[in-house]
């Protein structure tokens, strides 16, 4: 095409509608999940500037509805995007008042919760309703979207772009095939740059990128289809869709049938979840794809391909001649130290910096340089030395607070990451909590301790999904292959030669032990909980062979990888509302907290916290909060061992320390911690079998037990908060620091859990490692930080009124909030019947049982003695989450023979209080119906194993409140 004036008042007059000014209104931590550390910017300038779209959105944030009205009324908006929990409107009502006022603005609604959907529709307001599942480029699609539709009959008519359609009513579906689409586009037309004729086709090509339109029932689509049915080059549609006027099971026949009529060779793909389709589909000419496909993406991406056929800053001299390129602020500052004053001046004349830093959004620093005029300086020199202390300062300021890339040009931080994906929910929970620690200013109160996110990089899913393909492992998500055997496959895999520069250039001045965790999308979610399910590894990272430490670290991620293939990990999937599909995994490569003693690498504290305590007992109330501590790794916390949970906001107060028989049964016996100067060969596929199990008179030699033990005097039966000068067996009861002060933890925790929760609006879940320096500077590490799950049905059990005839059981110490009811099954194991000795044998058939039920689709309540999930088999029944995940109430009873604590607080919980899962505790001074039990005539019984199918379903009242429960006959 020539560059004619008239090709470029036709390109000037495209996409007359832009989404500039976005109103987001979402909590500061969905908010900040959104915006993905700081890169939502850039990406979506990087991919405007890609579309030749001059100025990406500019995203204004509002935490609640009133604020919002507000904002509608003071300013103009293209377009906005809230959340379902935004304050005191319900987003309908919000919508409304905001229609009322200006019509024209389009409103939608993205929600992170998919079991809320099917009570969400469009109406009252609402335009579209969206589902994020963890990408970022959702917001991104969002804008593309609304802007084709508002565009797309402008552009047709006067430039004759092209249109992609997409007919899908599933709203998890076309959330997430949007951003493969555009995506897509967007690298199709960076290809067409160097392939255009000239700079005016190629910016004319640019413009007239394909407009992508959705239609979520045939009426929609078929309309579409009328009226550009000429400039249609691409067709996605789903099976089954409301269809007014045919079949709904056959829709995408129909439709098929209707789009080629005008045109036989026009590109089509159906996907669909009933293969019933295939044959009839594929006899049209059309492909194919059933919806849980594992290769699904990868097919659309291939289709896409084969049927559907931010700039660099360039510093130039006086004559506008090349010197040099910079993609970045480090390359420009470098830039700027070495380029002629001649170029300085030409630049600095032009305001090209200053345009420069806008369009990458850096607006501060903009501002800070633009009123300045060369008239100012006395020689360019001095131009010179402004420009590159501004920036520097800026480049310093912002990598205190930013997540930065792994580079050969920048300096190595505190917190970096690799790749372009997501960070995942571990690592989004503790970029959130790095770039606003200064916020928080949780070290003011406590002058000899310092606060800090370990120094860690995130391996983003990009690295993930390139590992998955380069090695053709996806089949993995679906096969019946072993643990052992995916670990096998993972282990033989290879990376692409620029991550392990990235990787090398990150471990050369990482020199200290390190934690290898899991940070998949869903993982740490509050309402996708994955906390758990994925492996994380511990490395000495020591061996003065730095090709071993190499090979260790890269063999800890690939292990990672492979957990999320693993059986364990596919059982949980199947109980939530995604596919192993939906699943990407980040990975975290932290700093570990502790120190060093011998060849032994520990913390002095570690555990969890939760800002919500939902066991308020005696004067403790739920904002005092709950923590779960150990000595040594958190590993003790986190796998159901043995630990000290208490309140924080009344740490004197110990429940679990009731008695000195309670004391030497429930306190911690033996620690984990990181052997050193032994590392060498391969890393274990038993995440245990990398560590020390070692017991407490080690940690004693150590001089490490005095921060946290106390010492059993059998002849006289009484516990000294000592160890020293006494003989007996040790044990930790964390007396010097919850009683003497030895260290504020207790104080800390509070006033961490109470600043967080009241930072982002929610209640919030910590991990944690804390040293304790008694002539330097303590150390309390945050390890991790996610949201908790906020109870708010209003149930009110007064259990004086509680008739026990009707109840199967009555607890005064329960979980959960609302009503569970229909439920039909119980599978239970009386404690007088249970041999403590045994219960790993139960574990195969409580699974068996929990796999046939959820087969069925039959939810069911589930009762044993003592702990549940516990890493001590003496303690409880040492089943993990895949093998009870179908129960919706869970119940613990008293032990026949030993007094057990309740198992309160591990992340096994996080998924229980996620998924609404009842759980209840049977004190003695509760009520349980064993003689109904044993009454009825069992479905399945295998030794104290019984299955229970009654004939009228029974139901669970929850009260959070109060922490009161009933279950009805």
């Amino acid at each position: 095409m020539d560059s004619t004036l008239a090709d470029l008042n036709r390109f000037e007059r495209l996409t007359p509608f832009r989404v500039r000014d976005v109103l987001l209104i979402a909590s500061q931590f969905d908010r900040y999940q959104l915006e993905e550390s700081g890169y939502l910017a850039e990406i979506m300038n990087q991919e405007y500037t890609d579309l030749n779209l001059s100025q990406s959105p500019r995203i204004i944030h509002s935490t609640d509805a009133i604020d919002a009205l507000d904002l509608v009324k003071k300013r103009s908006f293209d377009l906005i995007i809230t959340m379902t929990k935004i304050g005191s409107l319900d987003p309908y009502t919000f919508a409304k008042k905001v229609k009322d006022e200006k019509s024209e603005i389009t409103i939608v609604m993205l929600s992170q919760n998919t079991r809320e959907l099917a009570t969400l529709d469009t109406g009252n307001g609402i335009d579209r309703i969206f589902v994020w599942g963890g990408d970022s480029r959702i917001l991104l699609s969002i804008c593309k979207l609304i802007e084709d539709e508002k565009n797309v009959e402008h552009d047709v008519k006067y430039g004759d772009v092209q249109i992609i359609l997409l007919v899908e009513d599933s709203r998890r579906f076309y959330s997430a095939y949007l951003p493969l689409l555009y995506t897509q586009l967007v690298e199709q037309t960076t290809r067409l740059m160097g392939e255009g004729g000239n700079l005016h086709e190629k910016l004319l090509r640019l413009r007239a990128r394909a407009k992508i339109l959705l239609a979520t029932d045939m009426p929609q689509a078929k309309d579409i289809i009328d009226r550009y049915s000429r400039n249609i080059i691409g067709i996605f549609t789903d099976g089954r869709y409301p269809n007014p006027s045919g079949e709904r099971d056959f829709a995408g026949l129909e439709l098929i049938r209707y789009a080629r009529r005008g045109d036989n060779y026009l590109p089509i793909l159906l996907q669909s979840k009933n293969i019933e389709l295939k044959e009839e589909t594929e006899k049209l000419g059309v492909p194919f794809i059933h919806k849980e496909d594992s290769k699904l993406y990868n097919r659309i991406e291939e289709f896409m391909l084969k049927e559907m056929n931010f700039g660099d800053f360039i510093f130039r001299d006086g004559q506008r001649s090349e010197i040099l390129k910079a993609a970045n602020l480090e390359e420009l500052v470098n830039g700027i130290d070495i380029v002629s004053s001649e170029s300085i001046g030409y630049h600095a004349g032009r305001n090209d910096f200053s345009h420069w830093l806008r369009t990458r959004t850096e607006f501060s620093l903009a501002s800070s340089i633009r009123p300045k005029r060369l008239d100012d300086f006395d020689e360019m020199e001095n131009v010179r030395f402004f420009l590159s202390s501004k920036i520097k300062e800026h480049i310093a300021n912002r990598n205190r607070v930013t997540i930065r890339d792994v580079d050969d040009n920048s300096e190595m931080g505190r917190f970096h990451r690799i790749g372009r994906g997501s960070l995942g929910g571990k690592g989004k929970g503790l970029a959130f909590l790095f770039t606003r620690m200064a916020d928080l200013k949780l070290g003011e109160r406590f002058s000899n301790v310092e606060f800090v996110i370990p120094r860690c990089v995130v391996i983003s899913t990009e690295i993930f999904g390139n590992f998955i393909r380069d090695n053709e492992l996806s089949f993995l998500a679906h096969s019946n292959e072993s643990d052992s055997e995916i670990n096998r496959r993972f282990l033989e895999g290879e990376f692409r030669d620029d991550f392990i520069h990235q990787i090398s250039r990150f471990l050369e001045t990482f020199n200290f032990p390190l934690a290898v965790r899991s940070s998949s999308l869903l993982e740490d979610s509050s309402h996708q909980p994955f906390a758990g399910v994925y492996s994380t590894f511990m490395l000495a990272n020591d061996n003065p062979d730095f090709g071993i430490r190499m090979n260790r670290l890269l063999e800890a991620v690939k292990l990672v990888y492979a957990s999320i293939f693993h059986e364990k990990s596919k059982k949980y999937v199947q109980s939530t509302a995604n596919s192993i599909e939906d699943e990407r995994m980040a990975v975290v490569i932290q700093q570990a907290v502790g120190r060093k003693t011998g060849n032994r690498f520990y913390p002095d504290v570690a555990g969890s916290a939760r800002s919500r305590n939902h066991y308020p007992l005696d004067s403790i109330k739920s904002e005092d909060g709950l923590a779960a501590i150990c000595l040594g790794l958190g590993r003790q916390v986190s796998e159901g061992g043995k630990c000290l949970r208490y309140s924080p906001g009344k740490p004197k107060k110990i429940h679990q320390f009731y008695s000195n028989k309670s004391i030497l049964e429930t306190s911690q016996s033996k620690f984990f911690a990181i052997e050193l100067c032994q590392e060498s060969g391969k890393v274990h596929e038993s995440e245990e079998e990398n560590l020390l199990s070692l017991p407490l008179n080690i940690a004693e030699e150590d001089g490490r037990l005095n921060l946290v033990g106390s010492t059993y005097i059998a002849s006289d039966d009484k516990i000294v908060d000592s160890v020293f000068l006494q003989d007996g067996p040790r044990l930790v009861t964390f007396a010097p620091i919850l009683k003497y002060g030895k260290f504020p933890l207790s104080e800390i925790l509070h006033h961490v859990l109470s600043s967080c929760e009241d930072y982002i609006g929610s209640p919030v879940e910590l991990e944690f490692a804390v040293t304790i320096e008694d002539s330097k500077i303590s150390k309390f590490g945050i390890l991790q930080m996610r949201p908790s799950m906020d109870e708010s049905l209003d149930i009110d059990v007064d259990l004086d009124k509680i008739n026990s005839e009707d109840s199967l059981c009555i607890s005064s110490q329960s979980l959960g909030n609302g009503i569970i009811d229909e439920i039909y099954d119980i599978v239970y194991i009386h404690p007088d019947r249970l041999n403590r000795l045994k219960t790993h044998d139960i574990v195969p058939i409580i699974s068996e049982i929990d796999y046939g039920l959820r087969k069925s689709d039959r939810p069911y309540i589930l009762i044993g003695p003592g702990r549940w999930g516990s890493s001590d088999p003496s303690l409880g029944i040492p089943v993990e989450w895949s093998h009870i995940m179908g129960a919706n109430c869970i119940i613990e009873v008293p032990m026949s023979d030993i007094s057990v604590e309740p198992s309160q607080g591990t992340h096994f919980f996080q998924n229980i209080v996620s998924f609404n899962i009842g759980y209840l505790t049977i004190t003695k001074d509760d009520f349980i119906d064993w003689e109904w039990l044993d009454r009825n005539e069992p479905k399945f019984e295998n030794g104290p194993v019984r299955h229970l199918q009654v004939g009228r379903p029974v139901k669970v009242v929850l009260d959070s409140r109060d922490s009161e429960a009933i279950i009805v006959k």
